[in-house]
Order: structure tokens, then sequence, then C-alpha cells
């Protein structure tokens, strides 16, 4: 089996990335972390890889919950609801599930705003990696200090689209496949790169459902029981 490391198409689109994400912080942003992408079995098989591709997190695409964005000109924005993690201290390559979930000292939610501008399939892998995946935006919540080691028991997740629910699930696994497989991964893909995934990093882990498309709602409410809601409000036009 081919590791992401090993894929010419995600070497290839990594270095091109990782050039800008450097250009980008030498031009006074901070890194965040990273997101992580195309992880569903579904997704896997189509792109023909075998682990979730990586993007990288800056504040320069940072937004408060409840921010207003503007996606005039995007070209097919979708919006995502995710379980952030966050690095409680350096992770290297070939980390086990338990080294992986040791690495871990907070969990919260957050919602990714992506404009997917180029077609979907295996023989565009490196020019989506290098263009970080559609990553446009997102939101984080205040992350829970208290699930250390990757706890994310109990925990539910509720969509609010207007008002109205669209999903209820404590299945928050089920499309993205195991937190701390996707956290080994990026410790290990990144240190194929020369990259260390360091403490304070987030990772955004992909989305609990399938994308939703922008335009199906005017406010987006992302509740990961029992942690505070976030939510991001899509500008109308006129």
């Amino acid at each position: 089996m081919t590791a992401p490391w090993e894929d010419a198409r995600v070497i290839a689109g990594l270095t091109r990335q990782l050039a800008l994400r450097n250009q980008i912080l030498d031009g006074g942003a901070s890194a965040v972390g990273w997101k992580v992408g195309f992880g569903a079995p579904a997704a896997l098989e189509l792109m023909q890889i075998t682990a979730p591709l990586l993007g990288f997190l800056t504040d320069a695409t940072v937004y408060e919950s409840g921010a207003t964005v503007d996606a005039a000109g995007w070209g097919q924005p979708l919006i995502e609801f995710e379980v952030a993690v966050y690095l409680g201290s350096d992770l290297g390559p070939g980390a086990g599930d338990e080294e992986a979930r040791a690495a871990i000292s907070a969990v919260g939610a957050a919602i990714e705003l992506a404009d997917v501008d180029l077609p979907i399939g295996p023989e565009h892998v490196d020019e989506i990696v290098a263009g970080g995946i559609f990553h446009t935006g997102v939101v984080f919540g205040e992350p829970d200090r208290n699930r250390v080691g990757l706890d994310i028991s109990g925990l539910n997740a509720r969509i609010l689209i207007d008002g109205i629910e669209r999903v209820s699930t404590s299945d928050l696994q089920a499309i993205t496949g195991s937190y701390s497989r996707i956290v080994a991964d990026v410790a290990s893909t990144l240190a194929a790169m020369g990259e260390t995934l360091r403490a304070g990093d987030a990772i955004i882990t992909g989305s609990v459902i399938p994308p939703v498309p922008l335009h199906e709602g005017t406010e987006f409410v992302f509740a990961l029981e029992p942690l505070a809601p976030i939510s991001i409000r899509v500008a109308q036009e006129g």
C-alpha cells in the first residue's frame, strides 16, 4: 500500500503548498495548524489515495464565530462541520494509536468553508493539494481542555441551517475514520516533507456529514454538544 508521502502526486502538491505556506508566514500570518480532506472511504477510492490529503491553516483565514462571509465569485462554495483536535506535544512519524492519542490535549468544534474550483478526480490530486484542498476559511470553537487523550465520549453533533436542525449524530468518525489515525497520518506526512506536527497545532479532521452547499442557507450553526455552538452567516446578494 502506497503511503501519502510515497505518492508522487501528493509529494508534488505538498511541495508547492508548503512553499506557499512559507510565503504566507513570511508575510506576517501565524500558523494555526492543518486540515485533512477526502478521507471518507468513497473519497479515498475516488481519488485513488490511501490516506486523507493534507492542507495548512493560518490565522489569515480564521473567522470569529457569528461572522458573515461573502462568497460572491466563488465557484462551488461548501461548508463542513468538523471536530478539531489540538496537539499538546510534538508528534513524529510512525506514531501508533496510543501515541497519537497521548499527543492530543484538547478537542473542539470547527466549521470550514471551501471553494471547489478544480475537477475532482485522481488526475487532479497534485493541483488540489497544491491549492490547500479548496480551503477558504475556518471558525474554531473553544477547545475543551478536559478532553486530553482525544476523548470524544459523550459528544453529539447538531447542525442547524437557518434554525432548522439538519443532522444530529454522535457517530462523529463514521465518515472521517479514526481521529487518532488522522493525527498519525498528518505527523508522518509532514515528517516526510521535512516539517513537524507541533504542540499548539490544531487539526480539523474532516466533516462529520457530507459537505453542504453554501447556498442552502444563510446561517449555519454547529453545536458539538455539550460544547458551546459556533456559527457562520452568508452575505446575501444586494
